[in-house]
């Protein structure tokens, strides 16, 4: 493959999850998600549940977004906090998977942590909002009332997420190789299109 390593960074409800399992299977190497949290909490001796509450304070915090960008800015790694913690944590578990073989991984900055990498393809999945919100309702059973607010939640999450650990725009078109609309391509589209790309055809 030209690429061995594949990274997606996703929409909440755009189909990310589900375009990264279907790439890995159809190439025939492993895909990470959940997988990251859960050898993070190993290593730091507690649970994939409180990681998950640590990075939600992350998300949420406007002076955690600031002093770990500054220290990602200055390079520095010392005298972080909890939540800094499990983001370096989470960084080498996300390089130790690379250092594996081909693989794909789901989310929590992955192409930003191995942007030195050649041999990584960045990708970016997003959709229109009813696509999303159709999704939404029938893959995660949220009711309709709550919809709007759950992708707002969790889209803010995730690109807040993006900036404190990274220092960038979590949708800025400047960190990926890809992006792809799910909504117009559908699902299988956008694994054809990730396949051909990583496959060099």
């Amino acid at each position: 493959m030209k690429y061995h390593i594949i990274t997606i960074e996703r929409e909440y409800a755009s189909g990310g999850n589900e375009i990264g399992q279907r790439t890995a299977r159809r190439l025939e190497i492993p895909c990470y998600g959940q997988e990251v949290l859960e050898r993070a909490a190993e290593q730091m001796n507690t649970i994939p549940e409180r990681l998950l509450h640590l990075e939600e304070s992350t998300s949420n915090s406007f002076l955690y977004s600031l002093s770990m960008a500054a220290k990602v800015a200055m390079g520095e790694r010392d005298g972080l906090s909890e939540e800094g913690a499990l983001y370096v944590t989470e960084e080498r578990v996300i390089q130790e998977m690379a250092l594996q073989g081909p693989c794909v991984i789901v989310g929590r900055c992955a192409g930003w942590i191995l942007r030195e990498r050649k041999d990584v393809l960045r990708v970016f999945i997003h959709g229109d909002r009813e696509f999303r919100r159709t999704r939404a309702e029938k893959t995660y059973g949220i009711q309709a009332k709550d919809v709007d607010n759950i992708l707002k939640k969790y889209d803010r999450r995730r690109s807040n997420f993006y900036a404190a650990n990274t220092s960038m725009r979590w949708d800025d078109k400047k960190g990926y190789h890809i992006m792809l609309d799910s909504s117009k391509l559908g699902i299988e589209t956008c694994v054809d299109i990730i396949c051909r790309t990583a496959q060099g055809i």
